[in-house]
């Protein structure tokens, strides 16, 4: 009688225990859901560099070229894939561009993310519990939320790459795997970040001994990338230097600082789910998953080290580690101690993901942004020639905005890849009609400024020939210092002569 009475009693646990893992994972993805909603509809910048490449799509979609080397005239930086800027051009509107379309894309983007993870999930164990669990894993971690609701290349070009994983983990076995390649090309040309995955699968048909097939999943992608390439470099975008763009211009200086921080944000936020999906790995003695794991959680740690890096990196982990921790969880779920300890783990984990996350916009910060807007419409007319970090609240007032990308004109003056005479001499000329800072240059420039935006030639010249016209606070989202603010430079006023005529005013298309 006990015997007949055990199987059910084991039966309403693994049932308890199940629904205690997605009552648990769902509060916290409702949590990070109802923020969408704020962040989405929010009309300044909310993920710090969303207003560059609307910048440069605005410059694409006006006929200028953006991959054109730096000049006098202008520096487009246009170091995301290609792929990401021409389907963004087709869908702003270049008379009232604005960060809606490109987030709801992203957005779409991250549900079709969290929805790979579940299929995958459900391929490693044909359990409808990890299925469903894992997707709600991932949307419970505050920074997808984050960087899937902006207007940023990383979720679009995750879905691409997850479909390609999900391509080459159906036909494993098979030579199929190829039809993965083409995927995990167009992820990579949209935002070249994403080399893990293919790198996974080169690996896996090495360990298996498959060289043959390996040799020609990597020709693939190299005839591929080369053919892209050139497609690119000689047909899309002929007399520009898009490979300069597309590969050098990416190579920023590594900073031992940013990698520490980076590897102690990694492990406070993945720890602990890094050691579930180890487990699994080594439990299940998946080949494919044995490469994968470590190639996405190496190539984050390794990138995270870049400057101008953040936890966007990290994106591509919380996917395989939300499926493997949700399979896992399925899996063991009839062993009432092992369930026990894994739900312990999760709301750890899932704790845990909360952190690192930038608050949600607050009414305040959307009366801020108007107020910004307001300034810079009343004061400057339409395609007056602008400067400042935060590109898209000079593109949204409807100025030009010639370097649309400050801060990696800064760092490729750093590297020796460009050199700082040309904006230097425009500012010296006064050819800008407003400058943006988010520090008080007046009382000086500390190394931060120097890292992130300027030069001491250009904090030179600007101060020699421009002066403050106005202070005002700055939104949230676009604070990285409590103490920082918008402080407007106008020109110094001086009898235009020669080529020193004073800021000017550019027609569109130029």
């Amino acid at each position: 009688m006990k015997i007949e009475n055990s199987e059910p009693a084991r039966e309403r646990k693994r049932k308890l225990a199940g629904l205690a893992a997605l009552l648990l994972a769902a509060g916290f993805a409702a949590l990070q859901v109802s923020s969408w909603p704020g962040r989405l509809s929010y009309p300044g910048e909310g993920a710090g560099i969303e207003g560059i490449p609307m910048a440069e799509m605005q410059h694409l979609r006006e006929g200028i070229p953006i991959y054109a080397p730096a000049s006098a005239e202008r520096f487009d930086a246009s170091v995301y894939g290609p792929l990401y800027y021409l389907l963004g051009a087709r869908l702003i509107d270049p008379d009232q561009p604005a960060y809606g379309p490109l987030r709801i894309l992203g957005a779409l983007a991250t549900l079709g993310c969290a929805a790979a993870s579940g299929c995958l999930a459900f391929a490693l164990g044909r359990r409808a519990l990890a299925a469903v669990l894992a997707p709600l894993v991932v949307l419970s971690y505050g920074f997808v939320s984050f960087y899937g609701t902006s207007s940023r290349a990383d979720s679009p070009a995750l879905c691409l790459s997850m479909a390609g994983i999900l391509t080459a983990y159906r036909f494993r076995t098979s030579r199929k795997i190829m039809l993965a390649a083409p995927i995990f090309l167009a992820a990579l040309f949209y935002k070249q970040q994403f080399v893990a995955a293919p790198l996974a699968v080169f690996a896996y048909l090495m360990v298996t001994r498959r060289y043959r097939t390996a040799s020609i999943f990597a020709g693939l992608m190299v005839a591929g990338g080369l053919g892209f390439l050139a497609l690119f470099q000689f047909v899309i975008f002929p007399g520009q230097a898009f490979f300069t763009h597309f590969c050098f211009y990416n190579f920023l200086p590594f900073s031992g600082t940013q990698f520490k921080g980076g590897v102690i944000v990694f492990a406070v936020l993945f720890l602990v789910p890094l050691l579930v999906g180890l487990e699994f790995v080594r439990a299940r003695r998946d080949a494919f998953l044995a490469c994968y794991l470590p190639t996405a959680a190496g190539v984050a740690l390794l990138a995270v080290g870049r400057e101008g890096s953040d936890t966007n990196y990290f994106l591509e982990s919380i996917l395989i580690l939300a499926t493997l921790y949700a399979a896992l969880l399925a899996e063991r779920i009839d062993d009432p101690a092992r369930a026990v300890e894994l739900l312990a783990l999760l709301a750890v984990s899932l704790l845990a993901g909360q952190l690192f996350t930038p608050s949600l916009p607050r009414p305040d910060d959307f009366a801020r942004d108007q107020a910004l807007q307001d300034y810079l419409r009343k004061n400057f007319p339409p395609r007056t020639r602008a400067l400042g970090y935060y590109t898209g609240d000079l593109v949204r007032a409807g100025l030009s905005t010639p370097v649309s990308n400050l801060f990696q004109y800064v760092q490729l003056i750093g590297t020796g890849a460009l050199a700082d005479r040309d904006l230097a001499e425009s500012l010296e000329k006064r050819e800008f009609g407003v400058i943006i800072l988010t520090f008080d240059l007046e009382a000086g420039i500390d190394e931060r400024c120097l890292k992130n935006y300027l030069t001491s030639r250009l904090a030179t010249a600007i101060k020699d020939n421009y002066q403050p016209h106005a202070s005002l606070d700055l939104p949230g989202p676009e604070k990285f210092h409590s103490t920082d603010r918008f402080y407007a430079w106008v020109p110094r006023a001086r009898a235009p002569t020669g080529d020193q005529a004073g800021p000017r005013v550019l027609p569109p298309g130029r």
